[in-house]
């Protein structure tokens, strides 16, 4: 192992810390995806219950609770759930990542490229954007990478002979850190650790029965905690909780889920990751010429090439192939696509990229180029994006709302809701507190409805005795809708009044 240098390290994190955290909650909420995952942490909070909250009108968390215990054990701390509290798990754990990702590959290649490695990584649009977001994906990120990089760490020592006390730490840590994975959203945090590892020591002719076990036994291990939070929040929800995990983890793989969820074609990571990437993608798009005339050299078929060339790497630069291919493959399976499932690639593609520029450019041009990329994309999510998104979030409307409705009854109502995952107002519940009912639940004689004005005529429809009277609401387009917000004042009949 090579000495770690403390001074690259520093400028690191200090560089990704000042890029990240003081921009933080500069941006409102502006898309449904942010305040669906804050208001768990927030109801958490409310309710005291850290196991199985309910929110949104009695719904449950489609997702395991680690991201939201981070989340609620900072804002209990600062007083209280925002922006900045929400977003601090995804932008800490983005710079946990990259630290730990420098460490890595310094101790066992050096610490310029090591240092490059991490700061390529981060400044791609992909991770830069997860750092400030309030989803689970960075969380989920670092945990997965930490489990390769510690089950790498077990494997190399294996192959190696080394201290037997050395292979059970990595080992240990590799377990918790596919608990703590599995706990942010679900036994896909298993899986890729264990399967990269499993496939590494395979090409590395290791005795597959031997790796089965050890792997097997991890993976067990890492199940304990997660088992205790889903016995616990079994016996809060019950049947309807084991059919929410059902659906998110089988069903979705399976592509066999009651609705649709992000369903692309198998092409979708190809036009994903070059996008992801950027804006590396153009350097690495100008180094495939290098790529084509290396694989047209010898006259052995194209596979032994490459068998040969595996054979001849390192254990550090096949461990890397190894982790980006299994994270890719795995993820074009399922119908179920985005960019941000791959982002557990991101750092192992990174360290092949870093080498690449060494040999491609001048140590001057990427320091340039980093700071170009970093400085822009600083700019861009900490000044531009809550700029131009101040208008598209729901905040105000939300307080126009809460002065008109004040402490009196307030409901949603959509039209056509799809069953297993319904719609709600998510940006505009999360700034009222989670007060927001459901059309559907019991109701008081008399309150407030939210609504899409286009819905207006299918409520009245399906409503008929209802006295619906249309309040003045300032004009807004919902940012998780996308459509003109109403806001109603009902009366009930008496024959359907709660008793």
């Amino acid at each position: 192992m090579k000495a770690i240098n403390s001074k690259h390290l520093l400028i690191l994190v200090g560089i990704l810390a000042m890029a990240t955290l003081p921009w933080l909650g500069v941006a409102d909420f502006y898309t449904k995806g942010e305040p669906r995952e804050a208001i768990v942490a927030q109801t958490m909070l409310q309710q005291g219950n850290w196991i199985l909250p309910h929110n949104n009108g009695g719904e449950m968390a489609y997702k395991p609770p680690f991201f939201h215990w981070c989340i609620a054990t900072v804002s209990s701390i600062m007083g209280g759930v925002n922006e900045w509290t929400a977003r601090f798990p995804s932008a800490l754990t983005s710079i946990l990542l990259m630290a730990w990702t420098y460490i890595f590959y310094a101790r066992r290649k050096d610490s310029q490229t090591a240092l490059l490695t991490a700061l390529v990584c981060a400044s791609t649009f992909e991770m830069y954007r997860a750092a400030y977001a309030c989803r689970v994906d960075m969380v989920l990120t670092f945990c997965i990478v930490g489990a390769m990089l510690a089950l790498y760490g077990w494997a190399d020592t294996l192959l190696t002979k080394g201290p037997r006390r050395t292979t059970a730490g990595y080992y240990l840590l590799a377990v918790l850190m596919m608990s703590l994975g599995c706990l942010t959203k679900g036994p896909v945090a298993v899986i890729l650790p264990c399967g990269t590892a499993g496939l590494f020591l395979l090409l590395r002719k290791q005795n597959l029965f031997k790796a089965a076990a050890y792997l097997g036994m991890a993976a067990l291990l890492s199940l304990i905690l997660p088992a205790m939070w889903y016995y616990a929040a079994y016996q809060q929800g019950g049947d309807t909780f084991l059919q929410l995990v059902k659906e998110e983890n089988i069903d979705r793989f399976l592509g066999k889920m009651t609705y649709a969820s992000h369903e692309n074609g198998l092409w979708y990571y190809f036009v994903m990751l070059p996008a992801g990437l950027l804006p590396w993608t153009l350097p690495l798009l100008w180094g495939l010429k290098d790529l084509r005339i290396d694989m047209t050299k010898g006259n052995a078929p194209l596979w032994k090439r490459l068998w040969h060339k595996t054979e001849a790497s390192s254990n550090l630069d096949l461990y890397s192939v190894v982790a980006a291919v299994i994270v890719f493959v795995f993820y074009c399976i399922p119908k179920s696509k985005r960019g941000v499932y791959i982002m557990p690639m991101y750092p192992f593609l990174a360290y092949h990229v870093a080498i690449y520029l060494q040999r491609a450019f001048s140590a001057k041009t990427l320091r340039y180029a980093l700071a170009t990329s970093l400085a822009l994309f600083t700019i861009a999510f900490g000044i531009i994006v809550p700029l131009s998104t101040a208008k598209k979030s729901d905040l105000k409307t939300a307080r126009e709302v809460e002065k008109i409705v004040g402490k009196e009854y307030l409901t949603s109502y959509f039209a056509n809701n799809v069953k297993g995952n319904p719609t709600h107002f998510f940006t505009i519940n999360y700034y009222l507190n989670d007060r927001v009912d459901i059309w559907e639940n019991q109701k008081p004689e008399t309150g407030y409805v939210l609504m899409n004005v286009t819905d207006e005529e299918a409520f009245r429809e399906e409503n008929k005795k209802v006295v619906l009277e249309k309040v003045d609401l300032p004009e807004h387009k919902s940012c998780d809708t996308r459509q003109i917000i109403g806001l109603y004042r009902y009366i009930l009949p008496a024959s359907s009044m709660t008793k």
